[in-house]
């Protein structure tokens, strides 16, 4: 079975998570922030001192054997309750058939101006199908998860870009050692939305926001 699944890919074709003009989907970039932000998953623990926000279901559909979709990153925050600090996160997933892991260990985008370089804050990797073979060396189904710390200050100046029907994005670079760069992107839509839900949160909107001061 992994080897008809593997084989299925390679006959179809398995793309790096986006091209170097950063294609997105237009499903994706029809979004509005208020559509994102209805479809943000916001985890609520009053037992917990922070409060969780992800994307990561406003948009994604998923793999199937036979397709690797060519966006799979999202955004995500952590919001302290007790002082309403918020720390976001982009993740990053990508699949691709190889012999040999990939080495991503740093990130370039464009923030504040100016290119800045930073480190990714982890990658946890996957091995997905790999077919058996005594005669030859085989090519498997590899995975990789990563993500990079933003800043408040750096997602607004992102979520600062959104125009209606401009298809606006900001895009980044992850790094890697062997020369597989991927350049992705995320919509400004999508951290105005991610904002939009912090933002009602920290108003007061959601149970549980104001446990810190009971």
């Amino acid at each position: 079975m992994r080897s008809l699944i593997l084989a299925a890919l390679l006959c179809a074709g398995v793309p790096a998570v986006a091209s170097a003009d950063v294609s997105l989907p237009k499903s994706l970039l029809t979004m509005s922030p208020e559509a994102f932000q209805k479809k943000t998953v916001v985890k609520d623990d009053p037992l917990e001192f922070n409060v969780t926000f992800s994307t990561e279901k406003a948009h994604r559909t998923g793999w199937t054997s036979l397709k690797n979709h060519t966006h799979d990153n999202y955004l995500t925050a952590t919001l302290d309750r007790r002082t309403g600090a918020a720390k976001f996160e982009v993740r990053q997933d990508l699949r691709y058939i190889g012999q040999q892991r990939r080495d991503y260990r740093q990130v370039h985008y464009s923030a504040g101006g100016g290119l800045q370089q930073v480190d990714l804050g982890s990658v946890r990797q996957s091995t997905q199908a790999c077919p058996l073979s005594e005669t030859y060396i085989t090519e498997c189904i590899l995975g990789e998860h990563m993500a990079f710390e933003l800043n408040e200050k750096q997602v607004r100046e992102i979520a600062a870009r959104y125009r209606p029907g401009a298809n606006e994005s900001w895009a980044f670079k992850m790094k890697d050692a062997t020369g597989h760069d991927i350049t992705s992107a995320i919509t400004a839509a999508e951290a105005a939305g991610l904002l939009l839900a912090i933002d009602d949160h920290r108003a007061g909107k959601f149970a549980g926001s104001q446990l810190a001061a009971r």
